[in-house]
């Protein structure tokens, strides 16, 4: 079956509609916790435009650069959508994926995905700790916007020390860009069928939690952290994506 007609969000047959703020409830920050962990699926596919084809391009770029017996970290897995489309993109080549991610609700329900074989490591742990090793894949999809803003170049750096030659960075973020394109975000999700209660809840939940840069912010960043270049791959309204080399541009 092509890439593009493969099911690209790793989900569990058991996944929920998302309705976690179209009640009114008392509100409290965001957190990747069961209730999140269940609906999640459901929740980004409707909440991030480009997803499904951000997740399985993303497999398709790193299995550019994993070799046989290679590894490839996951830095925020999540539910391990991204470390299924590495899967996928790779066949049956023998590889290393490190899935990581600081939420062990996440894990948990990512361990009941189906799709998953023996080459996937799921680690509980901090991205901002675990010591990236031999790489020739980081994925960093929608993680560093939940981090505090001074954690985020020294994280770049140590995964700059930790890609080996020829390896890559890749990076999903939200951009701040200005009303006009979170206007049409926020239409985005009134048109997958999130209420207006429910859309404004979330954003006062996420307030706190989710800081967010505009692209040339994230661009400078890298070249700042050591990457000898960095691009744009994917963009839809104020969703990016980018692909960072540590040793200049390969074309």
């Amino acid at each position: 079956m092509p890439v593009s007609e493969k099911p690209t969000t790793a989900s569990t047959s058991a996944s929920a509609r998302d309705r976690l703020f179209d009640q009114p409830r008392q509100l409290v920050d965001f957190a990747f916790d069961q209730t999140v962990a269940a609906v999640f699926p459901d929740m980004i596919r409707r909440s991030v435009p480009g997803y499904e084809t951000v997740v399985a391009l993303t497999g398709l770029l790193a299995a550019r650069h994993l070799e046989k017996g290679g590894r490839c970290y996951d830095l925020g897995c999540s539910l391990g959508a991204s470390t299924l489309a590495v899967l996928r993109a790779m066949g049956t080549t023998p590889c290393e994926i490190l899935a990581v991610d600081s939420s062990a609700a996440m894990l948990d329900e990512a361990r009941r995905v189906p799709g998953f074989d023996d080459r996937i490591e799921w680690v509980e742990a901090d991205v901002r700790e675990i010591p990236i090793e031999r790489a020739q894949v980081v994925v960093l999809n929608y993680v560093l916007q939940f981090l505090p803003p001074a954690d985020r170049m020294p994280l770049l750096r140590r995964i700059r020390a930790g890609l080996s030659d020829g390896g890559v960075l890749i990076v999903s973020e939200k951009l701040a860009e200005g009303d006009y394109f979170d206007g049409l975000h926020l239409d985005f999700k009134r048109a997958n069928g999130y209420s207006e209660l429910g859309v404004s809840q979330k954003r006062a939940a996420l307030e706190n939690v989710m800081r967010i840069d505009p692209e040339d912010t994230h661009l400078a960043r890298f070249r700042e952290a050591g990457y000898g270049a960095a691009r744009v791959w994917f963009r839809c309204l104020n969703w990016a994506s980018f692909v960072a080399w540590p040793d200049g541009d390969p074309r």
